[in-house]
């Protein structure tokens, strides 16, 4: 068959993949939606290819070679064995010298293992577009830019010219320039070329060549562009399983979203190959560099190194290893070793930089970024991550003049782009002053919410900086963002994150507290706990030179925010304490930033207030400051606790652990016997509940059976004993119908049991269709003593006094309600109300006061503070409420006669004290 037919069948083939293809598995695999697997199938359309008729054996071998699906028996020539043993890193094979073998696979050889100079050896004198692209990402790797750059120059004019192009010539002029973009900044003008060459290989060329596709996840993944850089890594996959760079770049791509379940996958893929292959140890050495764990790194990049002593990639993240352990020398000793490698290189900055930026080590990554963009000016990403790490540690001149020129290098990048946009709006922002903080703000409706900040932001600074005993040097930065997207982009550089406010450390974002679109505005919140939780952060975080873990930065946040926690989250710690599904210090760390499960993290939130709760009960109130100190110093977790608290991570665990149990009791959420074994011993006294249950347990035994049978042999499986709650999936119980004789009967056996208490109150009032009578009060009040946390008889109680026109007795349990209440102003405006009315006009203008932290765009609100103000003599908080009122309705007149009457009365005032 003519080569023009066999092109027409594999294109006809392809349009077969995709209709096959699991285009769904690829998609939410792009989006973040689950995990990456170790394995992909090769898709049917390159079998079809592989089996057809008219291929030769050797085209045959030669085909499954290519598209990774071979066997040994496929091995039988020089090429075919050394293509295979580049891609398991096997250097020591013989074959790999073989004259019989061609010059790019033994370059390629010679390039992996870092051998540069033997791969510019082996490719002197070797013409095509292929060799002078090798030769061009060779002198890139050695630093020597502007022969590099001759190389690809010529790869690319050689590609121009050719009369007779396929498919591998495109893909290797494509790499070509996207060395020449990297070399002489033009990215913007070749980017999108790059592509439509890339699609053209598939449209016109061979829609099964797969390198296409790889080189196509480089761009986008090099522009940020994850999602879709994913989906090409994972579609190349489809037409190669055994592509380990798409593996490697997959595994890369997981560890920035911090996927660890994904990249730990992608390194299982690559073993396959090897169980050694450096690319899984780089891989590995990655992923404990991202979970904060660089000694481990440390001792994998070594063994590494004394192996494959050349490899760039390894002594480059050697030094980000350093830099982790706070260890600068070091961190400059293996950049140095990396210059007598490749001399000029910006690799290995670039690198290091970006991790001490993901860890806060501000200064120090400047400095290193800023070397990185001296070696190499024209290289976009080092001053990618310069522009947004300088953002985010509040040196936005510095930020703005490098995403100004990556805009001029590269205006496809995402991140980039988004966040210059915001930075130049910023810059337009206006800004009020204080002792402690700069607040800036677009001016307009916001300012009804700034107008209120400056006297708050100063109370929260002395009430933080007070219980911690340490101040910032500077001030900090509070940006007070106009809805959700721009909020995301100043975090993330991306328009989409799930939170309302953020710290960096000297800059706090947040965006307003406000009614609206989901896509625009997240609702009203409690702006002031929420700044007075990020505040605690740019404070703990200055304490320790950023070096605090994230579980206990959050940890002591939530504790400042001095709110008892609410009734949702006792449950939800008491529950899991029940089930043995608490974290370890080791899972809370990452439970904030990678949940595994729906509601990780705010059990993540929720149990490290705990932790920091029993820490200060057990090792006095001085012990957040201990352990703080041992973080500035530089002393990672293990070692801090000890030096701190005198007991190891472990003890502290386990002493806490005895302790929460104590606790739960205490909230009365852990009654014995639990209302399930009440109700058990029906199902048990009921012969058709009881067969029914039974049947139940051996299903449940079954599926654990199952589970485990497909687990032997597997590294980490456990035995069933070993087995936590978490593990085991739900019994099926048999319903039962709880009688109020059930109760009747439980409650004279067990009369102080909350749960069933509750029950029956619930009953009671339900008969009632609602209506609380005196008979229940007494009952109410029994279940507060039972169960303190509980909100449900404060809210009947209130109800009932409030009924009853007994504004101080239904005040005692909105109290209790309003408290615990940061998302809506109901509590506190019905408060105010009765203060008023009661004459307690001080609380009464500090609960409204509250409400309009939580939704100060509120006009009624804002007309109810305003009285009250006034009644209470405080006509400067009158005056900020009515001029708020004139911006949120500017079409009602007499809001602005109100303005000017204040106005004159506090001018009348002033006079008359003169």
């Amino acid at each position: 068959m003519s080569t023009v037919n066999r092109r027409f069948v594999r294109v006809c083939a392809f349009m077969l993949m995709l209709v096959t293809m699991s285009v769904a598995g690829s998609v939410a695999v792009a989006q973040g939606q689950q995990s990456l697997p170790d394995r992909v199938e090769l898709s049917e359309a390159v079998a079809t290819a592989m089996n057809a008729e008219w291929l030769t054996d050797d085209e045959r071998k030669s085909m499954r070679v290519f598209h990774g699906v071979w066997d040994d028996r496929d091995l039988d020539s020089p090429e075919r064995r050394a293509i295979a043993a580049v891609l398991a890193y096997d250097f020591d094979n013989p074959i790999l010298t073989s004259p019989e073998v061609s010059f790019h696979v033994r370059a390629d050889a010679a390039m992996r293992r870092g051998d540069l100079r033997d791969a510019l050896a082996l490719l002197e004198g070797v013409a095509g577009v292929r060799a002078a692209r090798q030769r061009g990402e060779a002198l890139e790797s050695l630093g020597q830019y502007d022969e590099a750059l001759k190389a690809v120059n010529e790869a690319i004019r050689i590609w121009r010219a050719a009369d007779d192009v396929d498919a591998a010539m495109v893909t290797d002029g494509v790499h070509a320039m996207a060395i020449q973009a990297r070399l002489q900044g033009q990215p913007a003008r070749n980017y999108q070329t790059m592509l439509d060459e890339l699609s053209r290989v598939r449209t016109d060329y061979d829609r099964l060549y797969w390198p296409a596709r790889l080189a196509e996840a480089y761009l986008l993944a090099e522009k940020h562009n994850t999602g879709e850089a994913m989906r090409a890594a994972f579609e190349t996959l489809s037409l190669n399983p055994r592509c380990i760079d798409a593996w490697y770049l997959l595994g890369r791509l997981s560890l920035q979203r911090f996927d660890f379940e994904s990249s730990s996958n992608t390194a299982k893929a690559i073993r396959r190959l090897n169980d050694r292959h450096p690319l899984a140890i780089m891989l590995v050495a990655e992923f404990r560099l991202v979970r904060d764990d660089p000694d481990n790194a440390l001792d994998v990049l070594t063994q590494l190194i004394d192996r494959y002593p050349k490899i760039r990639q390894a002594h480059a993240l050697l030094a980000c290893a350093h830099a982790l352990r706070y260890d600068e020398p070091a961190m400059r000793s293996a950049l140095d070793t990396l210059d007598t490698l490749s001399p000029g290189t910006a690799e290995g900055y670039a690198l290091a930089g970006r991790y001490l930026s993901l860890f806060r080590q501000y200064d120090l990554s400047s400095d290193v970024l800023q070397e990185a963009i001296r070696r190499q000016p024209a290289w976009p990403e080092p001053q990618i991550e310069l522009g947004l790490m300088e953002l985010q540690a509040g040196r936005d001149a510095i930020a703005l003049d490098a995403l100004q020129s990556v805009a001029s290098l590269d205006r496809f990048n995402k991140r980039a782009a988004n966040s210059l946009f915001l930075l130049e709006e910023i810059a337009d922002y206006h800004r009020i002053e204080t002792e402690h903080f700069i607040i800036r703000y677009k001016p307009g409706i916001d300012e009804v919410l700034v107008r209120t900040m400056p006297d708050e932001l100063e109370r929260i600074h002395e009430i933080v900086t007070e219980k911690l005993q340490f101040e910032p040097d500077r001030k900090t930065i509070i940006e007070v963002l106009p809805d959700h997207e721009r909020f995301a982009v100043r975090i993330t550089g991306m328009p989409w994150i799930h939170t309302v406010a953020a710290c960096t450390g000297p800059v706090i974002a947040m965006e307003v507290p406000r009614e609206g679109r989901p896509s625009e505005h997240y609702g009203p919140f409690d702006w002031r706990r929420v700044i007075q939780h990020e505040y605690t952060h740019t404070v703990t975080l200055a304490q320790t030179q950023n070096r605090i873990p994230h579980w206990f930065t959050e940890a002591i946040a939530v504790r400042m925010e001095l709110a008892p926690r609410d009734y949702d989250r006792c449950r939800m710690l008491a529950d899991s304490l029940h089930e043995g599904t608490l974290f370890s210090l080791e899972e809370i760390k990452w439970a904030f930033v990678r949940p595994e499960r729906p509601g990780d993290r705010n059990k993540a939130y929720a149990q490290g207030y705990w932790m920091v709760e029993f820490m200060e009960e057990r090792f006095g109130n001085s012990a957040m400051i201990r352990l703080l100190s041992e973080y500035f110093e530089g002393v990672r977790e293990a070692e801090a606790m000890p030096a701190a608290l005198g007991v190891t991570r472990e003890e502290f665990y386990r002493e806490f652990l005895v302790w929460a149990a104590a606790q739960v009791e205490s909230w009365g959420l852990s009654p014995e016997p639990s209302l399930e074994s009440l109700v058990d011993e029906v199902r048990e006294q009921d012969p058709e509940l009881r067969a029914q249950l039974e049947t139940s347990r051996q299903a449940r035994l079954d599926v654990i059976a199952r589970r485990l049978s497909t687990q032997i042999g597997r590294p980490g499986t456990k035995s069933r004993d070993e087995l936590s709650a978490a593990d085991w999936p739900p019994l099926i119980r048999p319903k039962v119908q709880v009688t109020d004789d059930m109760i009747m009967a439980w409650r004279n056996d067990h009369p102080d049991h909350p749960d069933l208490l509750e029950m029956e109150i619930r009953r009671r009032i339900d008969r009632r269709e609602g209506t609380i009578e005196a008979g229940d009060v007494e009952m109410l009040e029994q279940l507060i003593k039972l169960r303190p946390v509980d909100p449900y008889p404060h809210k009947k109680l209130s109800q009932y006094w409030l009924d009853r026109d007994e504004a101080a007795r239904a005040a005692e349990h909105l109290e209790e309600l309003y408290v615990r209440e940061q998302y809506k102003p109901v509590f506190a405006v019905e408060l105010g109300h009765l203060y008023r009315e009661l004459g307690q006009i001080e609380k009464a203008l500090d609960r409204i006061t509250r409400a309009l932290h939580i939704n100060p765009y509120h006009a009624a609100t804002r007309e109810t503070a305003a009285a009250i103000a006034i009644e209470a003599g405080e006509f400067e908080q009158a005056r900020t409420h009515i001029a708020a009122l004139v911006l949120l309705e500017p079409d009602r007149p007499r809001h602005q006669k109100r303005l000017d009457a204040i106005n004159r009365l506090i001018s009348e005032r002033s006079t008359g004290a003169s």
